[in-house]
């Protein structure tokens, strides 16, 4: 048996790409291998419980009985509010093993160990291995999208292969290099700097039609209907981009969405505010079909389905 982390809110995309059930939030066991997109961290499963203090942890742990060969060493994930930090965890839990006669190596272990504490539930597995990370993604901005989350979101838009998409605020490409890798083509994205984007797409061998334009030219690019899907992250407010302006960019992506998409397009936004999305999706006749809330480092994000309808 396996478990796969992945971001909370998620776990049922990664459910149903692994064949697997959902246990805790983030959290899903399986057990066929299988070439994951929407996982974090895979590690083979050896137990999990819940505990009330730090003292719980290592008692549980204590009583696992361990049969492994060579050296090993403990990694911890911690989410969530302790009174303990994850060195200590490791610390510990590396004592309780060594304590049984192994022998401990911190640079190059036969065995890795690994305590995932989310909230107050522990899980204790073996072998860790780091499926988020991406190879093509050699540049990266400030803002830049988790690569699990974007694959995501193209599973949540039910993305096709032979549909035309689009992503107006694409950063560094990631959200069309996800598609790319797994069958798209018409792949277009819009960016004041597409630098990184270029670069991290050629790495990734994916090919993206990049625009170093606004959202006005929108209209000039494609054709009235001829888009099948936008899925993107837009601005939102913050210290450095204040309501005014962004009221105006998202009230032109709307203007701009209106003309280019489809009739029932699907349009998948992802953001922590949703009040101006809201607002203009009213104006534009935009139905919020769904709500998803997902949780990616200190910030809860929606992501909001919508679909160009008319109101009647």
């Amino acid at each position: 048996m396996r478990i796969a982390t992945t971001l909370i809110g998620l776990e049922k995309i990664l459910a149903k790409e692994c064949s697997g059930e959902v246990i805790i939030p983030g959290r899903v066991l399986f057990t066929k291998n299988k070439n994951l997109r929407s996982v974090l961290i895979v590690y083979n499963y050896i137990a999990y419980f819940k505990f009330k203090d730090e003292g719980e942890i290592y008692r549980n742990i204590s009583k696992i009985k361990l049969k492994f060969k060579g050296s090993f060493r403990v990694d911890c994930s911690r989410i969530g509010e302790h009174m303990f930090n994850s060195q200590e965890i490791r610390q510990n839990i590396g004592e309780i093993i060594y304590n049984k006669g192994y022998k401990v190596d911190l640079n190059k272990p036969d065995n890795i160990f690994y305590v995932d504490i989310i909230n107050e539930y522990c899980f204790f597995g073996k072998n860790p291995i780091n499926l988020g990370k991406r190879n093509y993604r050699v540049r990266a901005g400030k803002d830049s999208l988790n690569a699990v989350l974007a694959y995501s979101l193209l599973k949540i838009a039910n993305f096709k292969k032979d549909e035309v998409l689009l992503d107006p605020f694409c950063g560094d490409g990631i959200i069309l290099i996800e598609a790319g890798l797994i069958g798209g083509k018409k792949l277009y994205g819009l960016n004041q700097d597409i630098k990184n984007a270029s670069i991290n797409s050629k790495v990734a061998k994916v090919k993206l039609n990049l625009y170093k334009n606004d959202l006005t030219w929108l209209s000039t690019l494609f054709k009235q209907n001829s888009v099948d899907l936008i899925v993107t992250k837009p601005l939102f407010q913050s210290k450095t981009k204040s309501v005014n302006f962004v009221d105006k960019i998202i009230k032109e992506l709307f203007h701009q969405a209106n003309y280019i998409l489809k009739k029932n397009a699907r349009m998948i936004l992802l953001t922590p505010k949703t009040e101006l999305i809201e607002k203009y999706a009213k104006l534009y006749n935009f139905n919020i079909k769904e709500e998803l809330i997902v949780k990616c480092g200190n910030l809860n994000y929606k992501v909001l389905i919508l679909n160009k309808k008319s109101f009647k």
